[in-house]
């Protein structure tokens, strides 16, 4: 029964994906061509909020059936609404305002509340005997993580490809370690993503959202951090969870190091990632899309290699 979860999820979030772009044209809440942008139209940005509902909706079918313990379900999906919404206050002023250190504070804030959701619901966070350097690095990996996939949502399908990659990664490692409940995160968040990337597939007519791309890097960190500490920590379990999460991770690291080197500051937009160089070279968005997927595949089956031996 299991295995329902990622249909649920998926049933629920394409029902409300078309119902969700059109509320965001009627109520201006979209993503308007820019400087940075490669769209030439006013596209909604509310694509997170279903991805999260068919997220909910096949957690709490898991909860009914007993397939996984019902309050740690709802605790990891508050956590998720609490960092979506987060999210929804970026899209809705952060862009106008033009404030990243406000924003970079909040998600420190909110992944340091996130590590409290997850100690409440017993998720094992056995990265040290010194909890407070535990809680340090929990709280980085939740606002890397965000940061890493809001920064890989500059194109038609990428974020929501790459997050799905991981997602299988996540869910061979949740099944050779025998953790069922994470293995109930895994297929209800492939289920909603599978659904919103019908609809964001270019030409997209709806996008994540900052809202969305939180709310998916709160999950990949969340599974990262389990998997780090489960059973027990050591450097293979380190190691393989940040390559599982894969090419965000590696992109945010050379976007950082790159902008530091030409003295800007890192947090401010451009279009120099990896996908846009590979764009820039006269080469289609799907295609595009497809390249960084490759590269994906490879980096995540070397984390599930590492993580296993």
């Amino acid at each position: 029964m299991i295995y329902l979860l990622a249909p649920i999820s998926f049933v629920v979030s394409i029902i409300l994906m078309p119902i969700l772009r059109r509320l965001g044209i009627k109520y201006k809440l979209i993503d308007r061509p820019g400087e940075f942008k490669i769209h030439e139209r006013e596209i909604s940005y509310l694509g997170g909020w279903g991805i999260w509902f068919g997220f909910t909706a096949a957690i709490i079918f898991a909860g009914i059936f007993q397939l996984a313990t019902f309050y740690r379900l709802m605790g990891l999906s508050l956590g998720g609404l609490v960092v979506l919404m987060l999210g929804f206050w970026d899209d809705l002023k952060w862009k106008s305002e033009g404030r990243p250190f406000i924003k970079l504070i909040l998600q420190f804030l909110v992944a340091f509340f996130i590590v409290f959701i997850l100690l409440k619901i017993g998720i094992n966070l056995q990265f040290t005997i010194n909890h407070v350097v535990a809680t340090l690095i929990i709280a980085f990996y939740v606002a890397g993580s965000m940061n890493a996939i809001n920064m890989e949502d500059g194109m038609d399908g990428l974020a929501g490809s790459l997050a799905i990659i991981s997602l299988i990664g996540f869910s061979v490692i949740a099944l050779t370690s025998h953790y069922l409940f994470m293995f109930a995160i895994v297929l209800s968040a492939i289920g909603s993503l599978s659904a919103f990337l019908i609809y964001n597939w270019h030409p997209a007519s709806i996008f994540m959202g900052d809202s969305g791309s939180h709310f998916i890097g709160f999950l990949l960190a969340v599974l990262a951090i389990t998997f780090t500490s489960f059973p027990f920590y050591n450097l293979k379990q380190f190691i393989g969870p940040i390559l599982i999460i894969g090419l965000p991770v590696v992109d945010v690291i050379w976007v950082i190091l790159r902008r530091l080197k030409e003295r800007k500051l890192p947090f401010i937009g451009d279009r120099k990632h990896l996908y846009d160089r590979i764009h820039q070279k006269g080469i289609g968005v799907p295609r595009t899309v497809l390249i960084c997927c490759g590269i994906q595949i490879v980096l995540v089956a070397a984390g599930i290699i590492i993580y296993n031996l």
